[in-house]
């Protein structure tokens, strides 16, 4: 009776398996590049911030850990929030600089800003709703991207928060994945 069960068990086992599928069971195809109709979903921007202060007539690039709530907006609707990576300070030689640590090196904090949704667990159908209807989705074209605001730790501990007013066009390529917005050097102000 056991060798029975335990041949029904097996025989159940190998109906079930798939053949060539290793992917684990919460893998989406929806979440890569890769796709079975060979097209990608658009889903972030990358640009880069290089904030500097101006002593006298040089540039001083400020040396912070990372820069905080990068506000970006696409054609006046909102893209996101985000923080930049982290970069190892300890690389640099600075000096205090007013309210930062500068370094005649150029520093670079890199962002990537995939599309976010305002809530994780949508729980209701009038959150559905409102997802729905809110729903930023990029398809290829021209865009307008506004990095309307970030924030920057000074010397002693505050935030100082910048407005930048950078506007630029953006493409959204077919088949791209993402979107480079630029690179933008940014004088903060020392008071």
């Amino acid at each position: 009776m056991k060798e029975i069960l335990f041949v029904l068990m097996m025989i159940l086992l190998l109906i079930g398996c798939k053949k060539g599928d290793y992917s684990p069971y919460s893998y989406s195809n929806d979440s890569t590049i890769y796709s079975d109709t060979k097209t990608t979903q658009f889903r972030e921007l990358v640009l880069i911030i290089d904030p500097y202060v101006l002593i006298g007539d040089e540039k001083k690039f400020i040396v912070t850990d990372t820069i905080k709530n990068v506000n970006i907006k696409i054609s006046n609707k909102l893209w996101g929030i985000y923080d930049s990576f982290g970069i190892d300070t300890t690389i640099f030689v600075k000096n205090k600089t007013s309210n930062f640590f500068s370094t005649s090196t150029i520093t670079k904090y890199p962002i990537i800003a995939p599309y976010m949704t305002s809530s994780d667990t949508l729980k209701t159908a009038g959150e559905y709703s409102d997802l729905l209807n809110n729903y930023l989705t990029l398809e290829p074209g021209n865009y307008i991207c506004q990095i309307e605001s970030f924030e920057i730790k000074q010397l002693d501990g505050s935030v100082k928060k910048v407005k930048p007013f950078i506007v630029v066009p953006i493409e959204v390529k077919e088949n791209s994945r993402s979107a480079l917005v630029g690179e933008f050097e940014v004088q903060i102000n020392n008071n």
